[in-house]
């Protein structure tokens, strides 16, 4: 597929009669529709997407939910009146009531921490966090636990991370020649501060969309535009043609426009660039228009090695990667037959799509620049836009509870699937206007909630045994949020997690990217740009995941194989593959088996020569728990076999390495 046509989220070609045949030919017919009758809560929206055949008209886009203003929805009574703790578990609550069930039990508070804490700043808690967590029975030491992690500075590492997904971030340019962008990281420090300041969300928007026109323009502001300068780009090689150039500087045009409407708005638009587009009422006028809006930019501060048309290297000194203005005046857009720049079409004015603002935005008169950027944001951010606040609410929705009220996070259009529970949604889009776009209330106001506080696991004898169709309440729980989803930690987590655990983690923030090791033998595959061979790692090189270098030709293998996402287009939600190699690099990769080594020092000299002793507190490093007393045995008894085949040094490490491999390690219940 081409890059100026991205499929859609749910840009499928069923029908309903092929899934009707489907069930028909089935011998288990019957428990089928039985089974999609219960469920049809969540099938339909799908079923109704496949149904349609065509994209809807200007008129019926304009009825759909998420272009609608936000509601303001009653608080919903409920039936179990001693559960809820805020009222985001009344709409939980209300739904699974209608739907006959009941929520699950509240997490212990061990497992509590520990998932709060990895859930904040990506860290997992110390053994002396959870024996005081546990032992404080203050009515207000849960909050306070959330009020101290959201005033760590590791927050915005951990949160920004997010972001940074959806920003495409990288260090380097992609293509052949991969080169090196020796200040993107400053983008990637403005994201993580502008996350520990909670900056409001309609400033953030601001700043990355027009940071050299917004009030009290800076340096700060300048890296913020950024965000549009993250995809990839292949500025040494565009051609040498005034038509290649033109071609290549539409395609990076496409990267913005993709990336701001998926991001801020989740709206597919950049599959309107060659045609109107075939499943939402997004023309491809109003792509071009869009393009209008940023057509009078240019780039500050460009990658190494760029060269200009004439093959001569260009010499820029700015210490910023950033999209700019500089004069008011902006070239005429034209609307590009089939993608194409050498193809114009009809000139068209800057706009935003006209299903969302039938009123014509009011452009100001341009002063040292066009102004229009400025008033896209300020558009983009009004609170009376209501797709922009759905949209991050749900972004952070997902992250908490391990998926969205609306399970496409980057597509509300038509194409896209409903939320589950519209009130809720509208209710915290409305909570988060009000508190001023802040998002650190929003996250309190979601942890604090017995929603989020359910355990993950229902216990095994309930399910034990249980047939598809009879474990369908089961699976509709978890789809009405009735229990807490089990997650495994992300790769950035992993890493940080060993390294938290082993002591060695450098807390250090900021600054240019770390190069960790890589073993000698894949650096081959990238041959421009190289990675520095290294035998040994040390403090340089322990530092969280997030300071990472992103080299797009060369991704750190061991986090792209725990799935990190490509940084070629936006990610807005990262697969979970469960593949054996991953259980073979942390069983046999350098750096765990080192960290290992660290690890079981660590818990040595805290428990001395005291065994069983040394097993707790690998525990409680690790799990954030001690162990029962079958596992403190069968620990004993495998230190006891490995000390006979080599000694006790190497089997306390292999004891420590055999919890770093654990899934009670790598999950987070």
């Amino acid at each position: 597929m081409s890059s100026h046509h991205r499929q859609a989220p749910g840009e499928h070609h069923l029908s309903e009669n092929g899934i009707a045949a489907s069930a028909k030919e089935s011998k288990h017919s019957l428990r089928l529709i039985k089974l999609l009758k219960r469920t049809s809560l969540y099938l339909l929206p799908f079923l109704a997407f496949v149904a349609q055949a065509a994209a809807p008209s200007l008129e019926e886009g304009r009825e759909h939910w998420a272009f609608q203003p936000l509601t303001n929805p009653t608080v919903p009574d409920v039936k179990m009146k001693t559960w809820p703790k805020n009222d985001i578990d009344h709409f939980v609550l209300a739904k699974l009531e209608a739907a006959g069930l009941q929520p699950s039990a509240e997490a212990d508070r061990a497992t509590l921490i520990r998932r709060i804490t990895l859930d904040l700043i990506g860290l997992p808690p110390t053994p002396e966090e959870v024996t005081a967590f546990v032992k404080n029975d203050s009515p207000r030491a849960y909050e306070a636990l959330i009020d101290r992690l959201l005033a760590s500075p590791h927050y915005g590492e951990r949160w920004g991370r997010h972001w940074l997904d959806l920003a495409r971030y990288a260090d380097t340019s992609g293509f052949h020649n991969d080169l090196d962008r020796p200040y993107a990281w400053k983008y990637r420090d403005y994201v993580i501060r502008s996350f520990n300041d909670d900056k409001p969300y309609a400033r953030f928007i601001a700043e990355q969309i027009a940071g050299d026109e917004v009030e009290g323009a800076n340096e700060q502001t300048l890296i913020a535009t950024g965000f549009c300068r993250n995809g990839p780009s292949n500025d040494d090689n565009m051609g040498k043609t005034p038509e290649a150039i033109a071609q290549y500087k539409a395609d990076q045009m496409d990267d913005i426009i993709s990336t701001t409407s998926s991001v801020f708005l989740g709206l597919t638009l950049g599959c309107a660039r060659c045609h109107d587009h075939k499943t939402e009422p997004l023309l491809a006028k109003d792509y071009y228009s869009l393009m209008a809006i940023f057509a009078g930019t240019e780039k500050l501060g460009l990658p190494s090695g760029a060269k200009d048309a004439k093959d001569k290297k260009i010499a820029d000194s700015a210490q910023v990667m950033a999209l700019i203005e500089t004069k008011p005046e902006v070239p005429a857009t034209h609307v590009m037959l089939r993608g194409l720049a050498a193809n114009p079409g009809e000139q068209v004015t800057a706009a935003v799509p006209v299903v969302l603002s039938p009123k014509p935005l009011d452009f100001p008169k341009p002063d040292k620049t066009s102004l229009r950027r400025r008033t896209l944001a300020e558009w983009i951010g009004s609170p009376e836009n209501p797709l922009t606040w759905r949209v991050i609410v749900n972004r952070v929705w997902q992250h908490h509870f391990g998926s969205g009220l609306v399970t496409t996070p980057s597509n509300f259009g038509v194409s896209g699937m409903k939320p589950t529970h519209p009130e809720l949604l509208d209710w915290l889009a409305g909570k988060f206007i009000e508190s001023g776009g802040k998002l650190k209330p929003l996250h309190k106001l979601m942890l604090m909630s017995a929603t989020y506080r359910q355990v993950s696991s229902e216990p095994r004898a309930e399910s034990r045994g249980k047939s598809p169709l009879d474990s369908a309440p089961s699976a509709l729980r978890s789809q009405l949020f009735g229990r807490m989803a089990k997650q495994r930690m992300e790769a950035e987590v992993i890493r940080d997690s060993v390294l938290a655990v082993s002591g060695k983690l450098n807390g250090k923030l900021g600054g240019p990217g770390i190069k960790p090791r890589i073993r000698a033998e894949l650096l081959d595959a990238s041959q421009r740009n190289k990675w520095p061979v290294l035998k040994t790692e040390g403090p340089d090189q322990w530092r969280r995941s997030v300071y990472i270098y992103t080299k797009r030709q060369l991704l750190m293998p061991s986090l792209e194989l725990f799935d990190a996402p490509t940084t070629t287009d936006s990610c807005a939600m990262r697969t979970q593959s469960t593949v054996p190699t991953q259980a073979l690099v942390l069983m046999n990769d350098e750096f765990v088996e080192e960290q290992a080594g660290y690890l079981a020092r660590r818990a040595k000299t805290e428990a001395g020569d005291d065994l069983p002793k040394f097993v707790e507190q690998l525990f409680l490093l690790t799990l954030s728990r001690k162990p029962t007393e079958q596992r403190l045995q069968q620990s004993l008894e495998f230190l006891q076999t490995r000390t006979k085949a080599s000694d006790e040094t190497t089997a306390l490490k292999d004891l420590a390495h055999v919890l770093l491999n654990s899934s009670e390690f790598v999950y987070i219940e």
